[in-house]
């Protein structure tokens, strides 16, 4: 989330500055000060800019400097969002200052008007809306497509049953030499299947964590709930067999729906 942005020019004088949160209040004096500091010490101590600074109490710092006009750029956000996502939000809206107000920077003449909409147009397409409206398209596209992958499960299983002729009787050395192997892949193949894409799909497009992973909890649950009554319901006990592995599984599709997610937009309250 976005709290605080400012622009200043080389020598600390304040160009611009925009709080977006209601609940915390800085002193701009005190941290143009600081930020000017960081970044003096930096370029002249280190021979580097530095660009990330973790202020504490879900704050930190990101820092980007434009060397060729003189400005800086920085934003106070939560540790939550992304480096990566922030930095390049704050390039975009430093180049738009630059194009609109370079080379003077004359104060009086940065309309405060243009400035916002200037940010609106940075943030439009980077900053997560609607947050119910998300977690309700995320199940109405999830309940559909998991039905379909319970059919889905259902008759690559069955294939996999066939082509390892996995009714038939096994001695000891086939146990461990077939079935043990198809077994393995066939749980490893439904597990895919199952819980690849609803859970990469409720990571994106949930606003919240936790809430995100209760999400990947209920949709497991009713997985197994369709299994028992598909046409083939002794196949929930594949799942259930691997309950640990699923779990595991899924959380990892659910992460790295949430990290992608982190990369494309700003969560906001």
């Amino acid at each position: 989330m976005l709290k605080n942005l400012y622009i200043l020019d080389e020598s600390g004088i304040l160009l611009y500055s925009k709080d977006f949160s209601r609940e915390e209040h800085y002193d701009d004096n005190l941290l143009i000060g600081f930020f000017t500091s960081i970044a003096n010490f930096s370029r002249e101590a280190l021979g580097t800019a530095v660009k990330y600074v973790n202020l504490g109490e879900n704050n930190k710092l990101i820092l980007v400097p434009n060397e060729d006009e003189r400005v800086l750029g920085v934003a106070i956000v939560s540790t939550r969002d992304n480096d990566e996502l922030v930095t390049k939000i704050l390039k975009e809206i430093l180049q738009e200052f630059i194009d609109s107000y370079s080379p003077d920077y004359d104060h009086e003449k940065i309309l405060q008007e243009e400035m916002e909409k200037i940010i609106q147009d940075v943030l439009r397409t980077k900053t997560i809306h609607s947050p119910i409206f998300r977690n309700i398209l995320s199940w109405l596209i999830n309940v559909p497509l998991t039905i379909l992958l319970v059919f889905l499960s259902i008759n690559v299983t069955l294939f996999i049953y066939a082509a390892f002729n996995l009714t038939q009787y096994f001695n000891l050395n086939q146990l461990f030499s077939r079935f043990f192997p198809a077994l393995i892949l066939l749980s490893t193949v439904n597990i895919v299947i199952l819980f690849l894409f609803p859970n990469l799909l409720f990571g994106f497009l949930s606003t919240n964590r936790n809430l995100s992973i209760a999400f990947s909890i209920i949709h497991l649950g009713a997985t197994i709930a369709l299994f028992f009554y598909s046409t083939e319901p002794a196949f929930a006990y594949i799942v259930l067999g691997f309950l640990p592995l699923t779990v595991i599984f899924a959380l990892f599709f659910l992460s790295i729906g949430i990290r992608f997610s982190s990369k494309k937009f700003l969560k906001v309250k």
